[in-house]
């Protein structure tokens, strides 16, 4: 690029399109620039825009899961629900159904409030023998019968 004497050093510059400045001054042999003037910020009240770890964690996320075709985009986490499988819904209970259950692996429904004596009694006639085999046969017998 040629240019004449004529032309000063802020003719140069006439048409550039530079936005990091205001406009171009020449102090003896330098051209310097005028800069931007100060913004005052003091007329936007701050904001406090950060939120807390239990913000962050507990925030209302969109229900999301692995095989989803248009998740959002988020940054990573090994724990995050994009990356989770598809779960079924929890079965809502009827209106005015009891959910209380009495499960105990010790508790048997078919002969939980018989008494003793209604376990044992078999309304049979009493055995006349004392031969102690003969009765021990009859009760493992009866046992057996009773386990049933």
């Amino acid at each position: 690029m040629q240019k004449s004497k004529s032309e000063g050093a802020l003719s140069f510059f006439k048409n550039s399109q530079v936005g990091s400045a205001t406009g171009f001054i020449q102090v003896g042999s330098c051209v310097m620039a005028l800069p931007h003037g100060k913004r005052n910020n003091m007329d936007a009240p701050r904001t406090f825009e950060a939120t807390s770890e239990a913000q962050h964690q507990f925030r209302e996320m969109p229900h999301c899961y692995a095989s989803m075709s248009k998740k959002p985009l988020m940054p990573y986490s090994p724990n995050a629900h994009r990356s989770r499988l598809a779960m079924e819904d929890a079965p809502v209970p009827l209106k005015n159904a009891s959910s209380i259950q009495f499960n105990d692996r010790f508790c048997v429904h078919k002969r939980r409030f018989v008494t003793t004596h209604q376990n044992t009694f078999t309304g049979a006639q009493p055995k006349m023998t004392s031969n102690p085999g003969i009765l021990a046969g009859h009760t493992k017998h009866q046992r057996f019968l009773a386990e049933k």
